[in-house]
C-alpha cells in the first residue's frame, strides 16, 4: 500500500500586527504545491489580540527600540534559563515602556502577566487547537518579532512530539544568526538561508525519502553526531515570474475567526505583493545604515505583464484592491510598464509602494492617477552634505521636491529624517531646522531618530570607514536571549559610537521643529501655504501660523513664482524671463528679478537650496494636470502608516 506523505505545517507566529497578510505563509504554501507536497498554513500571529484584547496585541507588535514583542516569549521559549531582571530591563527602556503603557493602556505589571501568563497560555493555545501528528513537517516563518515566539512554541511542539522534524527560515536568518539558532536552541532541526523556491522542496523531499541534507545548499542541519552541517545559502532566484500566485485563503479565514474582522483596530486589507528583490541602486551604492538584503543584494524582478496578470487575479480572488509591493525598491521599468498599463485601463488598483526620490512632478502625478497612492522614499535627510555620507546620491532640494509633490497629489509619503553620520556638521542641521520650519504644510516625516548600525549594513560591517566604534548588540538581547547565546551573532540590532559627529545637542532643534510639525499635521486642520491665480496675477494665502498672511503679485514676479513651481537655477530662471519677450514688454517696470527672487526667500514663501529656487505654496487650483484625476485618486487609504516603521 502506497502511504500519502504527510503534510508541512506552515507557521507564523506573534508579535506581527494582525493588519497585514503573512507573504510568507502565502507564497510558501504554492511553492510546494507546485512540487507535489501539500501544506496547510496557520498564521497564529493573527489570534494573540483574541487572547490579551486587540490594543494590547497590535501596540506590541510595533518593532520598539526596547524589542518587548520578542520579550514576551522569552520565558515560554527558554523556561528557567531565561534572564528574570524584570526591574533592569523596565529602568533600561523607562522612557519606552512609559510610551508602549500609554499606547497600549495598561502597565508594566500588565506587561510582565503578559511574559509570564499570557505568552504560556497562548503556545498552549496553538499546540492544543492543532492535531500536529497529521505533518511530517513544521516551519516557522520569521520576520521581524517573530524568533523568540516561533522558538517558544518549536519547544513545546518538541516537548509534546519530540519526533516532529522543525525548520526555520527568514529573511533574517543569514549564516550568522542561524548557526547561533541551531547551537543554542535543539528545538530547532533546520534552519533554511536564501530565496527558498528551489531548496525548500528539495529539502521536504529528502527528509520525507529519509535522505541526507548533505551538499543541499539553503539547509543548516545536524549531522547523527550532532555537528552543524551547511553548504552554503541558497543562491538568488532570479527566474520571478515563475514564483506562484500567492494563497491569502487562510489569513481571511483567520482574519474573520479570531475576531479581528470585527475589532476597533481592523482597517482595509492591504495585500502584499512581490514582484521583486534585491536593491538595484544598493548593488551600485549601499546606502551606509542600510542592513537590507545582505547576500540578497542582486536586484531582479518580474516582467510588468506577470506583475498585472498577478494583480488582476488577487483582486478577482479577493475583492480587494490596496497592495502593498513588499520589494526594496520600484524597477524602474514600472513606471510606464506597469502603472502606464494601470492608468490606461482606468484600474482602480492601489499600490504602495519603496522607491527613490527622484521622480518628477509630472511622473508623480502620473503615477498617482496610475494608482500609486502612498510611497516610502529614500529621503533620510533634508541636508545634501548628509545625504551624500550616506551614498544617497542625491540632494536636499530634491528630497524638499519630492515631499512637495507628495503632499500635493495625495500620495502618502512615508519617510524618515536620519542624524548621526561622520562629517555632518553643524550647519548640516541649521539649514535642515530652517527648511523643516518652512515646509509644514508639507507631509511630515514619519520619525526623526539617530542611524543604526544593523547587522549587514556598511556601518556594521565597515565599521572603520563609519567612523563606528564599540559596537555592540543592543541592550535589550541580553534580557531577552539567556547567557548561553552569543548575542553578538544572534543581534540584528546593535549599539555604538559613532566618530566625527555634531554633539546630541546640535539634534535638538530639528527634533523639535519635526514634533511640532507632526503635532500639527495630528490636527483637524493643517497648516498651509497655497496660492490662486488670475491671468496675470497670483494671491499667495500662508496659513502655516496664525494670523493667516496674504501676499499677491503681478506680471514677471507672478510669472517667476509659477516657474519656480519645481526647483530652478539662478542661470535657468534669467535664462527663461530673458527669452520671453511678451513677459519683458509686459515686466518692464517689475523689480530685478534677483530682487524678486529675494523678496520670495524673505518672506519664506520660496526655498533658496543647493543653488535652486522652489516656490513653496501649493496651488489651489489643480489645473495644470489634475482635470482628468479620477475621484478615486483624490483619496488616501489609512493602513499604511506603520510600514514606515518596517
Amino acid at each position: 500500500m502506497i502511504v500519502k506523505p504527510k503534510s508541512v505545517a506552515l507557521v507564523s507566529m506573534p508579535s506581527l500586527s494582525a493588519r497585514h497578510p503573512s507573504f510568507q505563509l502565502a507564497l510558501l504554501k504554492p511553492i510546494l504545491e507546485q512540487a507535489g507536497i501539500s501544506a496547510q498554513q496557520f498564521s497564529f500571529f493573527m489570534y494573540m489580540g483574541h487572547q490579551v484584547g486587540w490594543r494590547m496585541a497590535e501596540t506590541i507588535s510595533e518593532v520598539w527600540p526596547c524589542l518587548v514583542g520578542e520579550w514576551i516569549w522569552s520565558k515560554a521559549a527558554f523556561g528557567a534559563a531565561a534572564n528574570a531582571d524584570d526591574e533592569e530591563y523596565f529602568a533600561t527602556y523607562e522612557s519606552l515602556f512609559s510610551a508602549i503603557c500609554d499606547a497600549a493602556g495598561c502597565t508594566l505589571n500588565d506587561i510582565k502577566r503578559l511574559r509570564d501568563e499570557a505568552a504560556p497560555q497562548f503556545i498552549n493555545f496553538c499546540l492544543d487547537s492543532v492535531d500536529w501528528n497529521r505533518f511530517g513537517l513544521v516551519g516557522f516563518t520569521v520576520v521581524f518579532q517573530q524568533l523568540v515566539g516561533s522558538l517558544a512554541l518549536a519547544r513545546a511542539l518538541k516537548q509534546k512530539y519530540p519526533n516532529l522534524p522543525v525548520i526555520m527560515g527568514g529573511a533574517s536568518l543569514e549564516d550568522d544568526i542561524a548557526d547561533e539558532i541551531m547551537k543554542g536552541c535543539p528545538q530547532i532541526d533546520y534552519v533554511h538561508c536564501g530565496d527558498a523556491e528551489i531548496s525548500f522542496p528539495q529539502m521536504v523531499e529528502r527528509l520525507y525519502h529519509g535522505q541526507s541534507m548533505e551538499g543541499l545548499r539553503g539547509i543548516m542541519w545536524r549531522d547523527s553526531g550532532g555537528k552543524i552541517v551547511y553548504a552554503g545559502r541558497a543562491a538568488n532566484f532570479m527566474e520571478m515570474n515563475e514564483t506562484p500566485l500567492p494563497d491569502f485563503d487562510e489569513y481571511f479565514y483567520a482574519r474573520k475567526s479570531s475576531g479581528f474582522e470585527y475589532s476597533d483596530y481592523a482597517q482595509e486589507v492591504l495585500i502584499p505583493i512581490e514582484a521583486a528583490r534585491g536593491c538595484w541602486w544598493g548593488e551600485k551604492n549601499h546606502c551606509t545604515f542600510c542592513g537590507l538584503n545582505r547576500s540578497g543584494m542582486e536586484f531582479r524582478a518580474k516582467d510588468p505583464d506577470k506583475v498585472l496578470e498577478q494583480l488582476e487575479a488577487l483582486v478577482r480572488r479577493y475583492g480587494q484592491f490596496y497592495f502593498n509591493a513588499i520589494d526594496n525598491i520600484m524597477a524602474p521599468e514600472y513606471v510606464e510598464k506597469l502603472f502606464g498599463k494601470l492608468a490606461a485601463a482606468n484600474s482602480d488598483i492601489n499600490i504602495h509602494y519603496e522607491i527613490r526620490p527622484n521622480f518628477s512632478r509630472k511622473q508623480l502625478s502620473k503615477l498617482r492617477r496610475s494608482g500609486l497612492y502612498s510611497v516610502q522614499p529614500g529621503i533620510e535627510s533634508l541636508s545634501t552634505n548628509i545625504l551624500k555620507i550616506m551614498r544617497k546620491h542625491s540632494t536636499g532640494m530634491r528630497n524638499v521636491e519630492l515631499i512637495k509633490w507628495c503632499t500635493y497629489y495625495g500620495i502618502n509619503a512615508l519617510y524618515n529624517i536620519l542624524c548621526r553620520f561622520p562629517g555632518e556638521t553643524e550647519d548640516d542641521y541649521r539649514t535642515q531646522s530652517k527648511v523643516a520650519a518652512s515646509i509644514v504644510h508639507f507631509q511630515p516625516p514619519y520619525a526623526i531618530t539617530k542611524a543604526r548600525a544593523d547587522r549587514g549594513s556598511p556601518m556594521y560591517t565597515e565599521p572603520d570607514s563609519q567612523s563606528v566604534t564599540g559596537l555592540v548588540p543592543a541592550s535589550c538581547y541580553r534580557y531577552i536571549f539567556p547567557r548561553h547565546f552569543n548575542l553578538r551573532r544572534i543581534s540584528y540590532y546593535f549599539d555604538h559610537e559613532m566618530g566625527k559627529t555634531v554633539g546630541d545637542d546640535v539634534y535638538e532643534e530639528l527634533n523639535g521643529i519635526v514634533g511640532t510639525w507632526q503635532a500639527m499635521w495630528k490636527q483637524p486642520n493643517h497648516p498651509y501655504l497655497k496660492y490662486r491665480k488670475s491671468l496675470a496675477t497670483i494671491t499667495i494665502f500662508d496659513g502655516r501660523t496664525q494670523p493667516e498672511q496674504v501676499f499677491t503679485y503681478r506680471n514677471q514676479p507672478a510669472d517667476l513664482y509659477e516657474y519656480c513651481a519645481e526647483a530652478r537655477t539662478l542661470r535657468e530662471i534669467t535664462a527663461h524671463f530673458g527669452n520671453d519677450p511678451s513677459i519683458n514688454d509686459r515686466s518692464i517696470n517689475d523689480p530685478s528679478i534677483e530682487d524678486t527672487l529675494k523678496d520670495f526667500v524673505d518672506k519664506d514663501l520660496m526655498l533658496h537650496l543647493d543653488g535652486r529656487y522652489l516656490s513653496l505654496a501649493l496651488p489651489a487650483n489643480p489645473y495644470f494636470d489634475l482635470k482628468d484625476m479620477p475621484e478615486r485618486a483624490t483619496q488616501v487609504s489609512e493602513p499604511v502608516a506603520e510600514l514606515a516603521a518596517r
